[in-house]
This record gives C-alpha cells, structure tokens and sequence, in this order.
C-alpha cells in the first residue's frame, strides 16, 4: 500500500479531486484510489482502528467497540462494508476558536430500488470532506476529532469501499 501524507488542508484537497473528478470518477475513466480516503479518515484521528480495517469489521464488533448509533446497524452478523445506511456530514456551525462546533449529519442511501447509486456515495463523500475539511484546516485537529461522528467517518470509508467496488465491477 502507497502511504499518503496528509496535513491539515489535506481533507479539503481531497474534498476538491472528489469535485474535478466526479466525471470521470461515475464514467469509470478513473478508478478511486482508496489509500487517498483511507488516510485521510486515519488523519482525522476519529476512528480506534486503521480506516482499511472497517469495510471487514463485523457490525457488531463496532456497534459495540465505537459507534455512536446515527448508524442503521440492523445485520449484526454481517461486515460493515454490506451496510446500505449512511450519515452525511452536511453542515457545521459553532466556534472553533471557543472549541464549540456541532456537525449537523442526515441519513442517505446510494442503494435505492435494488440499485446501487454511485453519484450518492461520491456526493456523500464529497460534501463530508468539504464541511470536516473546512473545519480541519483551522489547525483545531482536538476539536474536529471530538466532534465528529464516528459513524460518519465510518460512512466515508463504505462510500469509498461501494464506489470503489462498483468502478472496478
């Protein structure tokens, strides 16, 4: 595996390829290179184990190691990477400078009608890095990983699993 150095204004750069890249991301004329969302996550410090670990974590490994419920988490006997749920970081609001911030998040699903929608889970992964990277570029790394769901960063990591998986199908 390639490491990726991240800092921080490095979320919000990845947040950026995700957005000049969205067409040739859903044409599959260019293939997500995991390694880039994976350190990412890992950068942001939320998760207790390395973000490539989670799409194989059984759900109720981490239902009851880490999740913070905003999760449907319904098939405890399957891995994380079969969840169809999603929580989108949408919005954020507070101070940062007072170390007060609340990340406001929705439920999403880029599996619909028995289909799988890639543009869901680019759009997920995209607003998420935009709205946690904003934030992440302020230099208030303690703030943002106290902050954020660990279940959206989760969702991140089965974006890029589901987007990945179908781009290379």
């Amino acid at each position: 595996m390639q490491e990726v150095n991240m800092d921080e204004f490095s979320v919000s750069t990845l947040a950026d390829w995700f957005e000049e890249h969205t067409s040739a991301l859903l044409e599959k004329k260019e293939v997500l290179d995991l390694n880039k969302v994976y350190a990412a996550v890992d950068y942001l410090g939320v998760l207790k184990n390395p973000a490539a670990s989670y799409p194989e974590m059984g759900q109720e490994t981490y239902l009851r190691s880490e999740s913070d419920k905003k999760l449907s988490l319904l098939d405890e006997k399957s891995r994380l990477g079969d969840l169809t749920d999603r929580i989108m970081v949408n919005h954020v609001d507070g101070s940062v400078s007072g170390d007060e911030i609340n990340f406001k998040y929705n439920h999403d699903t880029p599996f619909t009608d028995g289909q799988y929608h890639a543009r869901k889970d680019l759009e997920i992964m995209k607003f998420g890095l935009e709205v946690i990277g904003a934030v992440s570029a302020t230099g208030h790394a303690d703030t943002v990983r106290d902050s954020l769901s660990s279940d959206a960063v989760v969702s991140l990591i089965l974006a890029a699993n589901a987007l990945h998986a179908w781009q290379v199908k």
